[in-house]
């Protein structure tokens, strides 16, 4: 589990864990993200920002607020030890 600040674009994973007060809990779930949400990172240049898409809809997150957003990695859908590729 990584916290969304140190994503990379183009990551992308399920939020496993957002570890907040209900107030910003809240504000986030108002915005479409909670426990669950597929999300891909778009933009993180680390001093600024952590620009995510949820749902084809684009969302700026503060660092600190980022910082306490813990999502596990999706998968890429192909095996890379298969050789059928």
């Amino acid at each position: 589990m990584k916290s969304l600040v140190h994503m990379n674009p183009g990551d992308s994973g399920v939020i496993d864990l957002i570890d907040t007060g209900m107030r910003l809990y809240n504000r986030l779930a108002s915005m479409g993200i909670s426990d669950g949400t597929e999300i891909v990172v778009v933009l993180n240049k680390r001093n600024g920002p952590v620009v995510i898409d949820v749902d084809g809809n684009r969302f700026a997150v503060g660092r600190g607020m980022a910082e306490k957003i813990f999502f596990k990695e999706k998968k890429s859908g192909k095996d890379q030890n298969c050789c059928c590729g």
